[in-house]
C-alpha cells in the first residue's frame, strides 16, 4: 500500500522521483537519489524518519501514505483537532481574519481585519513557524480538497511583499481574481505553476517577467484546523 500511497502523492505534487530525493537530502542530509524512490514505489520500505521526512514533504499526515480512505481519514482529522483539555500549556493564540480565503471561489481579505482569536496547539503548526505570528482564515470553495474544505481554517504566516523563498508549497496569494490558498510551485526560469489539489482545477502559469505585476503572495500556509 506505500508504494502506491507515495507514487500517488509525489505525482499529486507534480514531483519527479529526483527532485524528491533532492528535498528529502535537504531535509536529512543524506544522498539519496531517484533510483531510491524508484525502489520505494516497487515495495521496498524506507526507514522510519525518511517516510515522515516525505510526508513533511508531501504536506500530508504519515497515515495518508499507508490508507487515505474515508474512514481513516475521519479518524487522522479528529486527531488533528486538538482537544481544549490538552491546550493549557502547549497553545498559541491566533489572530483570525474577519472574511473567506477563495479555495475555488475567489475573495477579497484585509488581513488587518481581525474579528476574533484562536487558540490552537502548537503540534498543528509546522516546524519553523511556532515563534512567528500566525493568522488564520477560513476557506470557501473546493480546489484545495481534500487538503481542505469548505468551512475548515488556514493557518498562515505573513510575508514581506516581494519577499519569498522560492520553495514549493502551499501559500496565500493574491491575484486579479481575488484571494485565494493555492499550492504555488517555482520553475528555474522564474515563472511560478499555480495548482489545485482538486485535479478538477487547471494549473495557471505566470511568467517570470509578469509575476510581481498580477500575483501577491501573502503568506505561507503552516497549518490547518479541519472541521469534525
Amino acid at each position: 500500500m506505500f508504494e502506491v500511497q507515495l507514487r500517488k502523492y509525489r505525482k499529486e505534487r507534480s514531483l519527479t522521483q529526483g527532485k524528491l530525493a533532492i528535498l528529502l537530502n535537504n531535509i536529512l542530509g543524506e544522498n539519496f537519489k531517484a533510483i531510491n524512490v524508484t525502489s520505494w514505489e516497487k515495495g521496498t520500505n524506507p526507514k522510519t524518519e525518511v517516510i515522515s521526512a516525505i510526508a513533511e514533504i508531501l504536506d500530508i499526515p504519515e497515515q495518508y501514505l499507508f490508507n487515505d480512505s474515508k474512514e481513516a481519514i475521519k479518524k487522522i482529522v479528529s486527531s488533528e483537532i486538538p482537544d481544549i483539555r490538552d491546550l493549557q500549556n502547549n497553545t498559541k493564540k491566533i489572530n483570525l481574519v474577519d472574511g473567506y480565503v477563495g479555495a475555488g471561489s475567489a475573495s477579497c481579505i484585509d488581513c488587518e481585519d481581525i474579528s476574533s482569536f484562536l487558540y490552537v496547539d502548537n503540534s498543528i503548526i509546522k516546524k519553523g513557524y511556532t515563534d512567528k505570528e500566525i493568522k488564520a482564515l477560513a476557506v470557501i470553495g473546493d480546489s484545495m480538497s481534500p487538503y481542505v474544505e469548505p468551512d475548515d481554517i488556514v493557518l498562515f504566516s505573513e510575508l514581506e511583499k516581494g519577499k519569498y523563498n522560492c520553495n514549493d508549497g502551499k501559500y496565500i496569494i493574491t491575484t486579479i481574481n481575488g484571494t485565494m490558498v493555492k499550492n504555488l510551485g517555482f520553475r528555474a526560469n522564474g515563472d511560478i505553476v499555480i495548482s489545485s489539489c482538486n485535479k478538477c482545477y487547471s494549473d495557471e502559469v505566470i511568467k517570470s517577467n509578469e509575476s510581481q505585476e498580477v500575483l501577491d503572495i501573502v503568506g505561507i500556509v503552516v497549518g490547518r484546523i479541519l472541521k469534525s
